[in-house]
């Protein structure tokens, strides 16, 4: 089966790099015997400090320069598994897939309940064509009690399922994207293009009616519009 491919950027969660809070000023004159948890503290601030320049480097579109003050986040507080996944994110975000893939593998190893690192772990994986392994952390990110977009999780398992042409658990997961997220255009076209494979054209029609009309400028949209006139429906 040949591989299908969509846009990198529309199997990621959003790289949401949220800004911390910043921690109250270190008091100047401590004791000696807190000069242990002083210097951690310092550590802490410096790399919370890195990880907001990087942020603000990445929304002024300076990507080398976040990525940068990233990565000198996760080098001065290496055990804070939000800065790996951070790094990673970028990494992936410029097609550079075995190196993001190591971050998010340090991300939970670190943090084995960070469903989000789980998430793009399994984008790491499906963009180097281990879909097996982009299965089994699709899954383990799912299996998280606290996660905020299972959908996009769900979207991504179907194109690793639909890789492997294991369509009935493709459109399983697809169908479970969109009960989660009804206006899931990518669901909605690769699960019409699975039911237009299986000659289930009538089902495949409205996912491809309703991709172009959620999105009719977006790729997807258009793609959608495309496939309806080829098979008639073009209104």
């Amino acid at each position: 089966m040949a591989r299908m491919r969509v846009s990198r950027r529309a199997r990621l969660l959003p790289l949401l790099l949220l800004l911390l809070p910043l921690l109250l000023p270190v008091v100047a004159l401590l004791s000696a015997c807190a000069t242990t948890s002083t210097d951690d503290e310092m550590r802490r601030l410096e790399a919370r400090s890195a990880y907001e320049a990087g942020v603000k480097s990445i929304s002024e579109g300076r990507v080398s320069l976040g990525l940068a003050s990233l990565r000198q986040a996760a080098e001065v507080e290496p055990q804070n598994a939000l800065y790996h996944n951070a790094v990673g994110a970028v990494l992936l975000n410029v097609g550079r897939f075995p190196d993001a893939q190591a971050e998010f593998q340090k991300a939970v190893e670190l943090d084995p309940t960070y469903a989000d690192a789980y998430h793009n772990l399994g984008s790491a994986y499906a963009e180097q064509g281990k879909w097996e392994e982009a299965i089994t952390a699709y899954k383990k990110a799912l299996a998280q009690t606290i996660y905020t977009s299972p959908e996009n999780t769900y979207n991504n398992l179907g194109y690793a399922y639909w890789a492997l042409d294991r369509r009935k658990e493709a459109e399983d997961a697809f169908r479970a994207a969109l009960q989660l997220e009804p206006k899931l255009v990518p669901s909605h076209f690769w699960l019409g293009v699975l039911l237009q494979k299986e000659g289930r054209k009538d089902e495949a029609k409205l996912h491809f009616q309703a991709a172009r009309d959620l999105e009719p400028a977006s790729l997807l949209g258009k793609r959608a519009a495309e496939v309806l006139k080829a098979i008639g429906d073009g209104g």
